[in-house]
């Protein structure tokens, strides 16, 4: 009896455990980057192209580009004729996410490794007291040591020459042409998302969604004690700026590991910088 009753009991747990969002790969395009890398920035901009809507806070964006390492409930995602999800895996089947053959399109954002390292570095060192400076984070970095995986791992696995079992449609954006231009950049974006967007709706986005107006979204959201400011500098090539040894000992790991998946990014040596 009691056995039954227990069962019941979990039976009745799950039924009143709310259904969540989950990617239906028909309607769904995948927005995958490496952590660090714009995707709260450009998963605004895609909120605002697909829904005509202008998120509150950062945590409400989940709502509108869902997240397939925190699916919202389903009650709390618009319905739309397609969705862009995001997602920090790597494409390989250990990490895969969803089942390998459900990827059929894919938005590749890729950042300088050397200036995802930097915020990386500051995001640990805040949420997971991560104790190490910049050098011990590169070698733990470079190796696979941090989430999900190490950068060039994540890189080659979706940008590198490679024969796969299910077609594929893959677009990749590069950070730093959304800093330059993200007037254009907001553009591409509209049209890989198979929209057509006048030029005075791309404008009212980018300036809805620059660093300061993302910085007053996470300020509205930001919980009492959370000191960590999460949206960056919105800058490219902050990594130039470092001044000591060891933290340009720390480029340099991350270029000897790096070199070739820096290279299908197009992001040269630092060389001749330092």
């Amino acid at each position: 009896m009691q056995w039954l009753m227990n069962r019941l009991a979990a039976l009745s747990q799950r039924v009143r455990q709310p259904e969540r969002f989950w990617p239906d790969p028909v309607r769904t395009i995948f927005l995958v980057t490496y952590p660090r890398s714009g995707t709260t920035w450009i998963s605004c901009v895609a909120a605002e192209l697909l829904f005509q809507i202008s998120p509150k806070n950062l945590r409400e964006i989940g709502s509108f580009v869902p997240d397939v390492h925190d699916l919202p409930e389903k009650s709390a995602v618009p319905s739309a004729s397609q969705y862009l999800v995001k997602s920090h895996l790597p494409l390989n089947p250990v990490h895969g996410f969803p089942p390998y053959g459900d990827y059929r399109r894919v938005v590749y954002l890729i950042r300088d490794p050397r200036d995802v390292m930097l915020s990386y570095h500051r995001y640990v060192r805040s949420v997971s007291s991560y104790p190490g400076d910049l050098k011990a984070f590169a070698k733990d970095w470079v190796v696979g040591r941090i989430w999900p995986c190490s950068w060039q791992e994540h890189v080659n696995s979706w940008l590198a020459p490679q024969s796969r079992t299910a077609p594929l449609e893959l677009t990749i954006l590069r950070y730093e042409d959304f800093v330059a231009d993200p007037i254009g950049q907001t553009g591409v974006l509209a049209k890989v998302l198979g929209l057509d967007v006048g030029p005075a709706r791309i404008r009212e986005i980018v300036a809805d969604t620059s660093p300061n107006s993302m910085r007053e979204r996470e300020i509205k959201g930001k919980k009492e004690g959370h000191e960590l400011d999460f949206i960056g500098p919105a800058k490219a090539q902050n990594w130039k700026q470092l001044q000591s040894s060891d933290d340009r000992d720390a480029i340099f790991i991350l270029e000897e590991f790096a070199r070739d998946a820096m290279q299908l990014g197009g992001y040269e040596s630092s060389a001749d910088v330092f």
